[in-house]
């Protein structure tokens, strides 16, 4: 595989293209091509299909469409192109494997495939604000106490000592580096010192702070993972070029950040599902990626758990765990809150989309759209363990059936979605225990799902 100043060079030596002309003119144009000529169609009364032929048609389509497109640069108004050639043979070498963490808790992070009883990468935790350093110690730690967890997030700060935390401010690096230090700190007090860190640094917007804050002395280790993430749609710049440099200088673990927005750029399900494809060759090609957090959203609705974006995670999760060896964390966004049994629903429809469609890993799914502060607690990761592990007894044909139950449950109500709990509501901040009521619901929920066929041990 060239290195990344050869992405560099191309960033400055590529096609001068505005970024209005790219998005318009190239890009757009471009995918409804491909999309017609490979016949990549929506099936919404499949959101999780078992057509391993139509997968590899999208993988395909994907190839096509990055050699044709490329990816923008924000910084030189250049687009960095790369022949099919080129592509494929990067995918060729690549090597499938993450190794992350430190002693006892050091692990691979690997692949797997459609219909596999392997079990996934647990990654627990989320970067949602949690300003209070106890209640995030609370956080990180609980999240680290499930024995199953093989990597943690972090929860990020809006504010320090009352001052507000903006983008490349001082604030923004006290911050970023107090929130790795209380990450570390939950894992010694949990007794589990080695797990890694993947979401670094989840408090820094700028990547001058990302970087400033990933200084060793301050607690950050190469084993841990950093988000190095992507402008909408295939775009990259100077900030995240430089810290993919830093990293690659580092041998650190580096995670390409996507999100193809249905309803954008790429249009309906289709055009999506080639981009979702898309960005794991990009993972591969531009950033020299060790994994990927990777999320399909819905533009409006601002969540994953839409038929529509189900069929996105489901189809194009297949195409690349069949044929891009890279390691993708796939992430959720559920519209509904800690402490209600619409949450529950969201999470359980697209873990049996994801895990069944053969995905590597997933993040715990994030409760009111990721954007309500302290609105996350360990009991949606326990669930996530615990469901995911039931899906792996699944096949995709039996996992059809069952989101579409789900989707009966739910579907009518994602605009007008229940908020649910804040932490400090549903669990007690001093000993970080769940209070009885989210005990009493969980129950509830589990042996729903369980009455629906959801086999848990």
């Amino acid at each position: 595989m060239f290195d990344f100043l050869d992405i560099y060079r191309r960033a400055l030596k590529g096609p001068v293209m505005s970024e209005r002309d790219f998005d318009m003119k190239l890009f757009m144009p471009k995918l409804k091509k491909i999309v017609k000529e490979f016949d990549i169609q929506y099936d919404r009364d499949n959101p999780v299909p078992s057509d391993d032929k139509a997968a590899d048609n999208l993988y395909k389509a994907a190839v096509d469409f990055l050699s044709e497109v490329g990816v923008y640069c924000q910084d030189t108004n250049r687009v960095i192109t790369f022949r099919k050639e080129e592509i494929l043979k990067a995918v060729g070498e690549a090597n499938g494997k993450c190794y992350a963490g430190e002693g006892k808790d050091a692990g691979v992070f690997g692949m797997r495939r459609p219909d596999e009883k392997r079990l996934p990468w647990f990654h627990m935790g989320s970067g949602i604000v949690f300003s209070s350093d106890e209640m995030a110690m609370n956080l990180v730690e609980g999240c680290a106490l499930i024995p199953q967890a093989n990597s943690v997030s972090i929860p990020a700060m809006d504010s320090i000592k009352g001052i507000p935390v903006t983008s490349g401010s001082p604030a923004e690096l006290y911050a970023a580096i107090q929130r790795v230090r209380i990450g570390r700190e939950a894992l010694r007090r949990a007794g589990r010192p080695g797990l890694p860190i993947m979401n670094l640094n989840s408090t820094a917007a700028s990547s001058i702070t990302a970087i400033g804050a990933s200084a060793p002395q301050f607690g950050c280790r190469p084993t841990d993972g950093w988000l190095c993430g992507a402008a909408s749609e295939m775009k990259i710049d100077f900030g995240i070029m430089n810290k993919v440099a830093y990293l690659l200088n580092w041998g650190a673990n580096i995670c390409a950040e996507t999100s193809p927005i249905l309803g954008g750029y790429s249009g309906g399900p289709a055009g999506t599902a080639v981009l979702s494809t898309a960005y794991i060759l990009v993972g591969v090609l531009v950033y020299h990626a060790n994994y990927m957090l990777h999320f399909p959203i819905h533009f409006s609705k601002r969540c994953t758990t839409t038929r529509d974006v189900l069929w996105v995670v489901s189809e194009s999760c297949q195409a690349a765990s069949r044929n891009i060896p890279m390691p993708v964390i796939w992430n959720p966004y559920c519209a509904a809150g800690p402490n209600t049994k619409m949450y529950f629903y969201e999470a359980s429809a697209w873990l049996l989309c994801a895990i069944t469609s053969g995905a590597p890993s997933f993040e715990t799914a994030h409760p009111a759209r990721a954007v309500k502060p302290y609105a996350y607690t360990p009991m949606e990761a326990k669930f996530g363990v615990e469901m995911a592990t039931a899906v792996t007894e699944i096949k995709r044909e039996n996992a059809n059936e069952l989101v579409i139950e789900l989707l009966e449950k739910y579907e009518a109500n994602i605009d007008n979605a229940p908020e649910g709990s804040r932490y400090q509501d549903c669990y007690d901040v001093i000993t970080g225990k769940p209070g009885d009521e989210y005990n009493r619901l969980y129950g509830e929920v589990k042996e729903e799902l369980a009455v629906m066929g959801i086999p848990f041990d």
